[in-house]
């Protein structure tokens, strides 16, 4: 807190404050090893008289005795004028944290030589651990003219490149110093490092080996061997190591910490967790182990601990994000949003402050799953935008960030037309996702499970995102939901994560009554996934589902009395997929995925049955690159499909029709994104090229070209532009690895097949302050789908306008406020050959206001009124239309609880509270096709609950 004390013996402390308080605890900061000696760098000394000492202390030190080592030399003058003596013993006091001693011995040296490389390159290191990098770099560049051969001065420039986030040259200067001192184990050792910070698993695991294999009895090139293991999820070799390197210095609290994440990953959290306990013990000032303890006690569900790990470890390094991180996580999952979204807003502000420990590129990465964690909290508190905003920025910073397209996804759940959309980055997610405990939940990669906002199976499980810690152990996570119109639903997965694979199995069941009659719907899924890590490169992954459903007539259309009293249909699916990551480096990643589906589906009205047996198979194939400046997406899909439709008609001398079908689709793309003007503008620059060929219809081909810039105009200014063109082409399973958004704009809606579609929009997302952040989105669509009329292709013109407004405004840490604003327009050009059943026009404005509490306990309310004008344009037959509109006012109000150490909610949901009686048609207009309705049609209640074990 900004004092020391100074204990006397036989007196008692007196505390003095401290005007730098990081000086005081300078002793504790760890200073990694650049020189290594040996006792005939001393041959020749001048005054031998010291040197058989020096010589005795380097054996010392050699097998790992520090503490005997510096004894060896207390006595001896500093009157020697030889800086050889002064750097090794400056050397040994940095290892044990006595840096303004060691200061002081490197200042001598430098007096008796002003560019003793060694002296420069100590002195460079520690200007690397107290953030000084461009100090640093000068001293080490020093260093290495005065001895461009020597391993020493190599060592200290690396880590002043790194601070500079320059991780290329970084390597290639510890490469050098292998290729000049091959049998210099610290050498090996740093490059074993810099080579896990590229993800080059095997090149790592190779040098670190060599460093042990050189020298067995410095104690880090075990803890780095240890480090690499443990990436690769080679947990035994990865604790015998630690315990080596523990064996060999056990002040040391490096090897504790790896050896408690190694116990952790095996599934003994409480045994991890002492060992993390002990690390911090053996440096008490070093925030990131701090970090790590308070990971541990928020696993055990000790929140208080974990809290109090977290205080001391931004009090110890006010610079470190690490702490700022975890501590939002565990935050947001004690009901405290707006705290934690204060907290991970400090920590990408303070992102790129260690980067003496990580590479600028695993840096980047940092920054996009914090950006997705920002994104998660902002949805709690009902900033929807905001969350679309930031996953679609993390995915720019990192196509690859697994988190940040299952962010996306979850945003896109509710929104009409985005289902393609939506199970896209859910497919991504899963395909990039490490092998984890988090379970793949049966109903929400199902697209058209239709029900209202909040009450349907596709709602997002509140705690999916809690783990900090892969761990081998066993999972259930179950929910359930019971209301009005004899609603009744649940979902169970089970899953567990064993050592380098993951399984998971679900299953889903709801059913309900509908909001009038024949609007009942009856659906169930089952699942099983697996995944396994072959390789510390290679994973592979496979999924096979099976879905029943069984509905009325799901269209809510603006007459609440137009509808089909007889239509009733069925659907049997059954689908598997197989899928395939190899990360070659942090900078390369492939995917691979094969998707086969097979639906047999039947719709009958009346007399009239019309069967649909269809047997798709789906190929795609993806390569991420990401750099500094530069990140790329691209890549080749295949679709082939058979189809077989059957007309029957239940009338005398009527037969039926039997109509065969093939579908051969072709995809190839490719999205660059550009960084400009020090990463202040970014570019993505695209261009797709689709084929859609229907033995008995559509044939057609289409190049798609992509264009979108963002502009970070301030650290609270975003503004976003994007101009591209899409082709509406088959999807299995209405998946595809494809980008799904530019610039944050959605690209895939669900259209009728083989529409082309442009879209042109811009955004601006500002943040006022700190509680307050606006925005708007204005965009249009011109389409032009194709229709087969006697084997005729006809087109349609079409426009569409999407406008989105928002305020959102954090009031106080238990309050926030969000007003959003939706501009929806629709018309098309109706002709002779028109499907009169769409409608001409559709304007829907609507502004949803909501106010949401919460409250440190668990206990949480939100309270949603939205206004709502719609206007619906039918045709007539003879051509002609017909214009109704309606505007209400509905309410809807949540109550709910957060159950103690995570284990779940339970919540009571009353739908439009006032019972407001409206017209509104819920479908899209395009294609007539239902979709999810915001606004329950009458006063309905639900409990919802959620459980995890």
């Amino acid at each position: 807190s900004g004092e020391s004390a100074v204990a006397r013996e036989g007196e008692a402390p007196v505390t003095q404050v401290v005007v730098r308080p990081r000086d005081a605890v300078q002793w504790a900061l760890y200073y990694p090893p650049v020189l290594q000696f040996d006792r005939r760098d001393f041959d020749g000394a001048a005054e031998p008289a010291w040197q058989s000492r020096v010589a005795r202390s380097i054996e010392l030190y050699q097998q790992g005795d520090l503490a005997q080592a510096l004894a060896d030399l207390e006595g001896i003058p500093d009157t020697i004028r030889d800086p050889r003596f002064f750097t090794y013993r400056a050397s040994l006091r940095l290892a044990v944290g006595r840096v303004v001693e060691a200061s002081v011995d490197i200042d001598q040296a430098l007096t008796l030589n002003s560019e003793d490389a060694n002296a420069l390159a100590l002195k460079a290191v520690i200007a690397v651990v107290q953030n000084e990098s461009e100090q640093a770099l000068e001293l080490a560049n020093r260093a290495v003219a005065a001895a461009p051969d020597d391993p020493g001065p190599l060592l200290a420039l690396s880590y002043a490149l790194q601070a500079q986030f320059r991780l290329e040259d970084a390597r290639a200067a510890m490469e050098n110093a292998v290729t000049v001192a091959p049998e210099n184990a610290l050498a090996w050792s740093r490059l074993a490092e810099l080579h896990l910070m590229f993800r080059d698993l095997n090149r790592a695991l190779e040098a670190a080996q060599r460093a042990t294999s050189i020298n067995p009895n410095v104690a880090r090139t075990h803890s780095v061997l240890g480090f690499a293991n443990l990436i690769r999820i080679d947990t035994g070799g990865a604790k015998q190591a630690f315990r080596e390197s523990i064996s060999l210095d056990q002040a040391a609290p490096l090897p504790r910490l790896g050896l408690g994440l190694a116990r952790i990953r095996e599934g003994d959290l409480e045994e991890g967790r002492r060992e993390i306990e002990i690390a911090v013990m053996l440096d008490p000032s070093r925030s990131l182990i701090r970090s790590y303890l308070g990971k541990a006690y928020f696993e055990e569900k000790r929140d208080a601990l974990a809290a109090t790990q977290y205080d001391m470890a931004k009090e110890l390094d006010p610079r470190d994000p690490t702490a700022w991180l975890y501590d939002a996580i565990r935050k947001q999952s004690i009901n405290r949003p707006v705290e934690a979204l204060g907290d991970l807003q400090t920590s990408i502000e303070l992102n790129d402050n260690r980067a003496v420990y990580r590479s600028r590129l695993l840096l980047d990465e940092d920054q996009a799953v914090r950006s997705a964690r920002l994104g998660r909290i902002y949805r709690d508190l009902g900033f929807e935008q905001m969350a679309r905003v930031e996953s679609t920025g993390s995915l720019s910073s990192d196509p690859s960030n697994h988190s940040a397209h299952r962010l996306l996804a979850d945003m896109y759940v509710g929104l009409p037309r985005h289902e393609i959309a939506r199970v896209s980055e859910l497919l991504q997610a899963q395909l990039l996702q490490p092998v984890n405990i988090v379970p793949i939940r049966p109903g929400t990669s199902e697209t058209n499970l239709l029900g209202f906002e909040g009450t349907g199976p596709t709602k997002v499980g509140f705690n999916e995102y809690s783990p900090l810690f892969d761990r081998k152990r066993f999972a259930i996570q179950a929910n359930g939901i019971t209301g009005s119109d004899n609603t009744r639903g649940g979902e169970i997965v089970a899953s567990a994560l064993l050592g380098r694979g993951a399984l998971s199995a679900g299953y889903f069941q709801h059913n309900t009554d509908g909001v009038r009659e024949n609007n009942d719907s009856d659906q169930t899924i089952a699942n099983i996934f697996a995944q396994i890590r072959v390789t510390p490169d290679l994973s592979i992954q496979g999924e096979y589902r099976d879905k029943e459903s069984e509905t009325g007539d799901l269209l809510l259309r603006f007459d609440p009395d137009t509808f089909s009293r007889l239509l009733r249909r069925k659907r049997d699916d059954e689908s598997w997929r197989l899928g395939l990551n190899y990360t070659s480096s942090i900078r390369h990643t492939y995917l691979l995925t094969a998707n086969s589906l097979q639906f047999l589906s039947e719709d009958v009205i009346g007399p009239s049955e019309l069967i649909s047996d269809n047997d798709e198979t789906q190929y795609e194939a993806q390569h991420i690159f990401r750099g500094r400046q530069l990140r790329s997406v691209s890549g080749v899909g295949y679709v082939d499909g058979d189809r077989l439709f059957v007309e029957k008609i239940d009338i005398p001398f009527l037969g039926l029709e039997v109509t065969p079908t093939e579908e051969d689709v072709e995809q190839a793309y490719a999205y660059s994104y550009l960084g400009v003007l020090r990463s202040n503008v970014t570019f993505l620059l695209g261009l797709s090229f689709d084929t859609l060929d229907e033995q008995n219809g559509l044939d057609l081909d289409q190049w798609n070209p992509k264009l979108g810039v963002t502009w970070n105009a301030s650290p609270r200014t975003v503004l976003r532009l994007a101009a591209f063109r899409t082709m509406k082409r088959v999807f299995v399973r209405d998946q595809t690895l494809e980008p799904t958004q530019v610039a944050g704009f959605n690209q895939f809606f669900d259209d009728q097949l083989g529409t082309d579609a442009r879209r042109y929009g811009i955004g601006l997302d500002q943040h006022v302050s700190a509680n307050l952040k606006v925005g708007f989105e204005f965009t249009t669509r011109e389409l032009t789908p194709i229709f087969v009329r006697n084997n005729v292709n006809v087109k349609e013109e079409r426009d569409e306008w999407l406008h989105r407004a928002y305020l959102y405004w954090t009031l106080t840490k238990q309050f926030s406020v969000s007003a959003d604003y939706y501009f929806d327009k629709f018309e098309r050009d109706v002709t002779g050959e028109s499907n009169v059943t769409l409608p001409v026009a559709l304007t829907t404005h609507s502004v949803p206001l909501a106010l949401r509490f919460f409250h440190p306990s668990g206990l949480y309310a939100r309270l949603v009124t939205s206004y709502v004008d719609q206007e619906v344009t039918n045709a007539l037959d003879p051509i002609g239309t017909e214009s109704f509109d309606d505007e209400f006012l509905i309410t809807d109000a949540v109550i709910g609880f957060r159950l103690p150490k995570r284990r779940g909610v339970i919540e009571l949901i009353a739908r439009n509270v006032f019972d407001e009686e409206f017209q509104y048609q819920s479908s899209d207009p395009g294609t007539g096709e239902p979709v999810p309705s915001p606004y329950y049609p009458n006063a309905a209640f639900f409990i919802n609950g959620q459980l995890e074990f």
